[in-house]
């Protein structure tokens, strides 16, 4: 078994899934502005990449290119709704708090205020030592800025880290830093487009960390 000391997760379709309730909110703003909605799957193949990538995504092929409307209403519209089906998934709380005695953080695209909200909303905000979203630095994953911040912040080296996510572009981000890997294959990300990246470790339940570290 490896050992650690940092897990750095991703959060949407890694920690919980959201899918449900940003589709739903994808096709509300999309109804607002009088355009076709779209399936939950062709939704679920834009997140990962932040609210402007998942709106300008959902307007391409619609003849309309507002994307700041489009952005301005998925955020309003997800902001009442972000927690109507929204959960952890299986073993998704009891793995993270299986390594309570760890450094634990959340590095997302998500804007940071609806991570937060969610977190408080299911009670397991106190787990996690830091949460960076997609605006709390200047750039986003894949760029490798906030996992050097945070193994700046909490003093590691990059080979006692571990980034755990469900898409590609974790993975990446993870290679950008130096660090390990752990792609997942049950969340929203293409699985064979993660395992193309090449993880470090590729499991099908959060839980299977257990016996890969410690």
């Amino acid at each position: 078994m490896k050992k650690i000391f940092l897990i750095v997760y991703d959060f949407d379709g890694t920690l919980v899934d959201t899918l449900a309730d940003i589709a739903d909110s994808v096709n509300l703003a999309l109804s607002e502005m009088e355009l076709n909605t779209l399936s939950r799957e062709t939704i679920r193949n834009n997140v990962g990449g932040g609210v402007v990538n998942l709106m300008t995504h959902s307007l391409m092929g619609s003849g309309c290119n507002d994307i700041d409307t489009a952005v301005s209403l998925f955020r309003s519209h997800y902001n009442n709704h972000l927690l109507d089906q929204t959960d952890f998934y299986s073993n998704g709380r009891e793995t993270v708090e299986y390594f309570s005695d760890k450094t634990n953080a959340i590095l997302s695209n998500k804007p940071v205020a609806f991570i937060e909200k969610i977190l408080e909303a299911l009670n397991f905000r106190q787990p996690f030592d830091s949460v960076l979203g997609g605006d709390s630095l200047d750039v986003q994953k894949p760029n490798p800025k906030g996992l050097h911040l945070l193994m700046s912040k909490f003093d590691y080296s990059a080979e006692q880290v571990l980034m755990v996510g469900d898409g590609a572009i974790d993975v990446e981000t993870g290679k950008h830093a130096g660090v390990l890997t752990c792609g997942v294959t049950y969340g929203l990300g293409d699985p064979n487009a993660l395992r193309d990246s090449k993880p470090d470790y590729l499991i099908d339940d959060l839980a299977q960390l257990k016996k890969l570290f410690t």
